[in-house]
């Protein structure tokens, strides 16, 4: 059975905003620094995929509609990124457990070998519907779980999947049945192929490993690749190291004040300068630079000196 239609990562794909809790997951960690003790602390925290939206443009300009594809707009949540320090934000396709029901084959093709799943397991309600359309699973990629929970080093994609319902089938020599499939639109059931699943020519007595019955598996799309965002956090920006560097300063010299300001000539930063002096002789000792965050003096103001 050949696939239908292409799959993967051919072009930007466009996924609607509806369908982006369905499809994507969006997790990250946070780091007070690159210590080597703050970076093994590692434990990543799932977010609300609703910060993901799509990006639009102006159709007037002749596009066929609003979205560009491949495209979207992160809108990080304060409550969660508000301290300083390093974040590392990982989008990645959404992975859908479900469970291998049986491994067959079809009733009126019995060299096509593929799995059946029950859409009643599939652990996602989106993925669950669109499952149960003809071909619903066309691209998805299948990650297989050892009996043990862990991930196996390999995968298959699907390239056909359908409503079937099992066939009895009841060898001579046994009383034990065994089943076939055949497509019927009514089922729960799924009759998924997967590439590959034939052995090669050359080696006719190997066939690749297609899973087991009761086997739990992940659904994973193809549509995008994973991606990773660092993002760092922090007091300063290029445009508040300017005003310290360029902007405006007053420095008032009865009180000691020097206070600088920002393109709109409102008081970004403002320090007190003093000179301690020592008890004995009344000597300079010391020079001090004191800021006065807490302490703001919002008389010191350009337009009333000027």
């Amino acid at each position: 059975m050949g696939s239908i239609g292409a799959y993967g990562t051919i072009i930007p794909i466009c996924i609607s905003n509806n369908e982006i809790d369905s499809m994507v997951d969006i997790s990250y960690c946070y780091h007070e620094s690159r210590s080597f003790d703050s970076l093994t602390r590692t434990g990543f925290k799932k977010l609300d995929t609703s910060i993901l939206t799509q990006a639009e443009r102006n159709v007037e300009d002749g596009y066929v509609d609003k979205y560009v594809e491949g495209m979207y707009n992160l809108q990080l949540p304060l409550s969660e990124f508000n301290k300083k320090g390093f974040y590392t934000v990982f989008i990645k396709p959404k992975e859908i457990e479900a469970v291998i029901t049986d491994v067959g084959n079809l009733t009126a093709f019995p060299n096509v070998r593929g799995l059946v799943l029950d859409t009643e397991q599939i652990k996602d309600n989106a993925i669950k519907e669109l499952a149960r359309g003809n071909n619903g699973l066309v691209g998805y990629r299948i990650i297989y779980m050892s009996d043990d929970g862990a991930r196996q080093d390999y995968y298959r994609i699907i390239t056909s999947s359908n409503r079937c319902e099992p066939v009895v089938q009841t060898p001579n020599s046994s009383s034990d049945k065994s089943y076939t499939y055949r497509y019927e639109e009514s089922s729960s059931l799924i009759f998924v192929t997967v590439s590959p699943s034939s052995e090669p020519s050359f080696q006719t007595n190997s066939q690749p490993y297609v899973g087991k019955p009761t086997q739990r598996i992940l659904l994973v799309n193809t549509l995008f690749e994973p991606i990773q965002l660092d993002i760092e956090m922090c007091t300063h920006d290029m445009d508040t190291v300017s005003y310290m560097l360029e902007g405006n300063q007053l420095r008032d010299l009865d009180h000691g004040l020097v206070t600088t300001y920002n393109e709109n000539s409102q008081i970004y930063h403002q320090a007190e300068h003093y000179t301690l002096k020592d008890n004995y002789t009344g000597k300079p000792v010391f020079e001090v630079k004191r800021d006065r965050q807490n302490n703001i003096d919002f008389g010191q103001t350009l337009s009333d000196k000027l």
